[in-house]
C-alpha cells in the first residue's frame, strides 16, 4: 500500500511538472540545459576559491568556518521549508480514510519531490566540494563529507522549526525535547573543538587534514540519515493549528486599500510566509553571532548573515504568484490596469525578501563592520535571490495544496537559481572585459532578471485567466 501510495503522488507530481514544462516549453529546456551544464562550471569555481584559500586550509578556524557558513545556510532553507509544508489534513480527506497512517502519507509525499530536488541540486554540490576540497589538505574525499554536511543542515533546520512550530501551539514537550537536542550538539562539538559545527566537527577536521576523512562522511552521513528520519516523524505528528479567536473587524473603506497594501496583506497574513521570515531571522542572526564570536573579520560576519537571512526570506517571493493565481479573477477585474498590479507583486515580494535581511544583517555591521563594496553585493544578491524566487513560483505556483507541493516549488526554486547563477557567470564576465564597470554590470544583470520575473508573472497569470 505504501508503494502505491508513493507511485500515485509521483504521478500527481510528475503530471504537475510536466504541465508546467508545456506551458512555458522554452525557459523550461533552458533552465534544464544550464542545470545539466552547472557541475562544469562549478569544478572550476571551486577549483578557483580552494586555491585561493589553499594556504589557511589546515588551520581548524579556516576549516570551520568553511564548514558553518554553508552548513547555516542550508539549515535555514531546511527550516523555511519545514515552515511551509501545510498541516496534517492538506494530505487530504481520501488519504485520512485510508488504511496508511500519516508518516506513510507524509513520507509518500515528500519522497518524489525530495528526489527531484536532490537530482538538481547534488551534483552541483559535490562537483563544487569535490573542486574545493581538492585544493585544501583534506583532499577530494573531504570534499564528499562537505557535501553530507550541507545536505544534514537541511533537515537539522527543519526540526528546530517543527519544535518553533509546536511551541506557537501550546505544545511543550517538542521544543523541549528539540531544545535538548541543540544543547547535545553544541556540548558534542564543544567536546570536538568546534562548538557550532556539534556533529559536523569531524568534517571541519577532515577539510584541514587533521582528521581522517571517513570520519567526516561517516558523521555526516548519519546525522543526515538521523535527522532525516527525525523530521519526517516530526512533521506526521505535528500537532494541529489552534483555533484563532475570531473578532469583528469592520470592513468600512475597505475598497480604498492600495494595491500594494492588498498584496502585501495577502502574503503576510500567511503563516508559512511569517514563520519563513522568523526561521531567517534566527539563523542569521546565529551566523552572524558564531561569525564574531569567532573573531572573523569584516565583512565576513556581515556576508554569512545576509546570505545566510536571504534563503528563508524569499518565500513570500515564492508565494506571490501563487496568491494572486488563486484570485485572479479579482485582480484582473480591478479598475488598476495588469502591469501595475504584476509591478506591485514583485515590487511586495522583494521587499518581503530584503526586510529580513536588511535587520541581520545591520546588526552584523554594527557589530563587526561592512564595507560599500559588501553591501553592494548584499543588495545584487538579494535583488536576483528575489527575481528567481519570483520565476520559480510563477512555474510552479505555490499554492499550498498539498504536502509535496511546496517541496516541488523548492525543487523548480533550486533549478532556477543554478541555471541563472550560470547564466551569470557567463555574461558579466562577459560585459566587463568590453570594458564596462562593475556596477554597470550588476544593474544590467539584475535589469535582466527583474523583466525575466515581471514576464514569467504576467504569462502565468494570463494563462490562468484563460
Amino acid at each position: 500500500m505504501r508503494f502505491e501510495l508513493c507511485r500515485a503522488v509521483a504521478r500527481c507530481q510528475a503530471r504537475r511538472l510536466r504541465a508546467m514544462a508545456a506551458a512555458a516549453p522554452l525557459p523550461a529546456a533552458l533552465v534544464v540545459i544550464l542545470v545539466a551544464l552547472a557541475p562544469l562550471a562549478l569544478v572550476r569555481i571551486g577549483c578557483a576559491v580552494g586555491t585561493e584559500i589553499a594556504a589557511a586550509g589546515s588551520s581548524a578556524d579556516v576549516s570551520t568556518a568553511l564548514v558553518l557558513g554553508p552548513v547555516l545556510a542550508a539549515a535555514a532553507a531546511g527550516a523555511a521549508l519545514a515552515v511551509s509544508l501545510p498541516a496534517r489534513e492538506a494530505l487530504g480527506q481520501q488519504i485520512a480514510a485510508g488504511p496508511c497512517g500519516d508518516l506513510a502519507a507524509v513520507t509518500a509525499s515528500l519522497l518524489f519531490p525530495s528526489l527531484l530536488a536532490m537530482l538538481t541540486l547534488l551534483p552541483s554540490l559535490v562537483s563544487f566540494c569535490l573542486a574545493f576540497a581538492g585544493e585544501l589538505p583534506g583532499g577530494r574525499v573531504a570534499g564528499v563529507a562537505l557535501a553530507l554536511a550541507v545536505v544534514s543542515a537541511l533537515p537539522a533546520g527543519a526540526v528546530v522549526a517543527e519544535g518553533v512550530q509546536a511551541a506557537g501551539r501550546g505544545q511543550w514537550a517538542r521544543p523541549l525535547g528539540v531544545g535538548v537536542g541543540v544543547g547535545a550538539w553544541v556540548a558534542t562539538g564543544a567536546a570536538a573543538g568546534a562548538a557550532p559545527l556539534g556533529m559536523l566537527a569531524p568534517v571541519g577536521r577532515a577539510l584541514a587534514g587533521s582528521g581522517p576523512a571517513w570520519e567526516g562522511i561517516a558523521a555526516a552521513g548519519s546525522t543526515a540519515a538521523g535527522l532525516g528520519f527525525l523530521w519526517i516523524v516530526l512533521a506526521a505528528s505535528r500537532p494541529e493549528r489552534r483555533s484563532p479567536v475570531r473578532r469583528r473587524r469592520s470592513l468600512g473603506l475597505a475598497w480604498r486599500i492600495p494595491v500594494p497594501a492588498a498584496v502585501s496583506s495577502l502574503v503576510v497574513r500567511r503563516d508559512d510566509v511569517r514563520l519563513a521570515n522568523v526561521a531567517a531571522l534566527g539563523f542569521g542572526a546565529v551566523g552572524a553571532l558564531v561569525a564574531v564570536a569567532a573573531g572573523a573579520e569584516a565583512p565576513g560576519p556581515f556576508l554569512l548573515a545576509a546570505t545566510t537571512t536571504l534563503l528563508g526570506s524569499v518565500v513570500g517571493a515564492l508565494a506571490v504568484c501563487g496568491i494572486l493565481s488563486t484570485g485572479y479573477w479579482m485582480w484582473w477585474s480591478s479598475p488598476h490596469g495588469r502591469p501595475s498590479i504584476i509591478a506591485t507583486a514583485w515590487y511586495v515580494g522583494l521587499v518581503g525578501a530584503a526586510v529580513p535581511v536588511a535587520i541581520v544583517a545591520a546588526v552584523a555591521a554594527a557589530g563587526s563592520g561592512a564595507s560599500w563594496r559588501a553591501l553592494e553585493f548584499v543588495a545584487v544578491v538579494v535583488v536576483a535571490g528575489a527575481a528567481v524566487a519570483t520565476i520559480a513560483g510563477s512555474l510552479a505556483l505555490w499554492r499550498g495544496e498539498g504536502v509535496g507541493d511546496q517541496l516541488s516549488s523548492f525543487a523548480v526554486f533550486a533549478a532556477v537559481a543554478v541555471a541563472a547563477s550560470l547564466l551569470m557567470g557567463l555574461v558579466a564576465p562577459r560585459l566587463t572585459s568590453l570594458g564596462l564597470p562593475g556596477p554597470a554590470v550588476a544593474v544590467l544583470v539584475c535589469g535582466a532578471l527583474i523583466s525575466a520575473a515581471l514576464l514569467s508573472l504576467r504569462r502565468r497569470l494570463e494563462s490562468d485567466a484563460q
